[in-house]
C-alpha cells in the first residue's frame, strides 16, 4: 500500500538525507520520497502498524503529521 503524510513546518534541523536514512531504517516500509517544499512523504508500506512507527519517528525529528491518505489529524489547528 502506499499514503502520503502532510507535515507541518519542520521544526527539526535535520535535511532531507539524514530524514531519509532514518526512514529506510524502519522495516516493511519502502520507496520513501522526501518533498520538504510541498511538506511531504510519500512511501509505500506492508501493514496500518507501520504508519505508527512511522508517525512516532517523524515526530521525534521534529516533524508533526498533520494529514495522511488514509486519515485527517483534527487536532492539528493551521
Amino acid at each position: 500500500m502506499k499514503t502520503t503524510f502532510e507535515i507541518q513546518k519542520s521544526i527539526s534541523p535535520l535535511d532531507e538525507k539524514v530524514v531519509l536514512e532514518r526512514l529506510h531504517n524502519i522495516n516493511n516500509i519502502w520507496n520513501v520520497t522526501i518533498d520538504l517544499g510541498n511538506k511531504s512523504i510519500s512511501f509505500e508500506y506492508l501493514n496500518r502498524n507501520v504508519l505508527e512507527v512511522i508517525r512516532r519517528e517523524l515526530n521525534e525529528m521534529g516533524y508533526h503529521v498533520i494529514n495522511d491518505t488514509h486519515q485527517l489529524d483534527n487536532s492539528a489547528k493551521p
